[in-house]
């Protein structure tokens, strides 16, 4: 199972707690950090997360580490690479198929 790091959610608490708007660039200057270095924190590209950038974020949005980290679960992730494997192929069939016609109920090419 990999790990995430889930900002919004920590974001989402901060803003209502101060009643102020909090964007991913005044989280990155606040904290210290490239703005593309929380994007890719946030998108889960980053493998080895530092965890002074961490510790970083968390104090900016007053926090803890485990408030942060999501386990995500391997077969959801899977099953949505599915979804949109099949859902790409069916917009290429659509696509492809020269009329409206060539189409059979459930979208798929005769």
């Amino acid at each position: 199972m990999p790990i995430l790091l889930n900002l919004d959610s920590a974001i989402y608490k901060w803003q209502s707690a101060h009643n102020k708007r909090m964007t991913y660039s005044e989280l990155a200057r606040q904290a210290g950090i490239s703005l593309a270095t929380l994007n890719r924190i946030k998108s889960g590209e980053l493998v080895y997360p530092d965890l002074r950038k961490i510790n970083s974020l968390c104090k900016v949005l007053e926090c803890t580490p485990g408030d942060l980290l999501q386990r995500v679960d391997t077969k959801s992730l899977e099953s949505a690479a599915l979804v949109l494997q099949e859902r790409g192929n069916l917009l290429k069939a659509i696509e492809r198929a020269s009329t409206p016609d060539d189409l059979t109920h459930d979208g798929r090419v005769k």
